[in-house]
């Protein structure tokens, strides 16, 4: 009798013990799921992209100051061009995808924007600006005037508007600014990356004003 009870306990205490082991396994499974829900995550597409990659994605891990001051004879509303470029910095299409937050300040930012009269361009750098474009020179992140109130020819040509294009050149130049270089049309039809030289030229790609999810990648500290 001593001993079947014995044996009882026994299979009693593998049984728990199996239930146990498998309820622990569950929880890990479930808890490494959640993690990878969080490691991996695909940014919200852009019209037209089609884009099944997982990216890492990052919020809020760095805060970018900028000032923002003029050059040359500005006729430009500087109330809304410095509206609207914090509204693009800070956009949920835009570089904020890398966990970027960008803090306007009244003055020594990490870098500045500069809103520049065309005919002052090459004051910053008679090398790497022209007076047809918007630049980047040291810390300063410079849009030309003219480029600012009409765009250009080819993206307008396009079809492009005159919003998507002040969003385009904001993205463009702060892109040069936090690390990003220039990218060529990957595919004829597709959207132009927002690093392309769209002012010039969209070489066979459709005119895009946001970085593309392949661009938002974050940059080593």
């Amino acid at each position: 009798m001593v001993k079947k009870v014995l044996l009882l306990c026994l299979l009693l205490g593998a049984v728990v013990t199996s239930q146990l082991a498998q309820a622990q396994q569950h929880s890990e499974e479930k808890a490494v799921s959640l993690t990878d829900e969080l490691i991996a995550i695909t940014p919200p597409p852009l019209p037209g992209y089609q884009d099944t990659t997982a990216h890492q994605t990052y919020r809020g891990t760095k805060t970018i100051r900028y000032d923002v001051t003029t050059r040359g004879m500005i006729t430009a509303d500087m109330e809304e061009f410095s509206r609207l470029a914090h509204e693009t910095l800070n956009d949920s299409r835009g570089w904020s995808r890398m966990g970027l937050t960008f803090e306007r300040v009244a003055s020594g930012g990490d870098f500045t924007l500069v809103l520049s009269a065309a005919d002052m361009m090459t004051s910053f750098s008679a090398l790497g600006c022209h007076r047809d474009w918007s630049c980047n020179v040291g810390r300063n992140v410079i849009v030309n005037q003219d480029r600012w109130l009409g765009a250009t020819v080819p993206w307008n040509a396009a079809g492009g508007n005159l919003r998507d294009y002040r969003h385009m050149v904001i993205n463009h130049e702060v892109g040069h600014n936090i690390g990003r270089e220039h990218e060529s049309c990957a595919e004829a039809g597709g959207l132009a990356a927002v690093m392309q030289q769209q002012s010039y030229d969209l070489q066979g790609c459709t005119f895009n004003p946001w970085p593309l999810p392949s661009e938002v990648i974050r940059r080593a500290e």
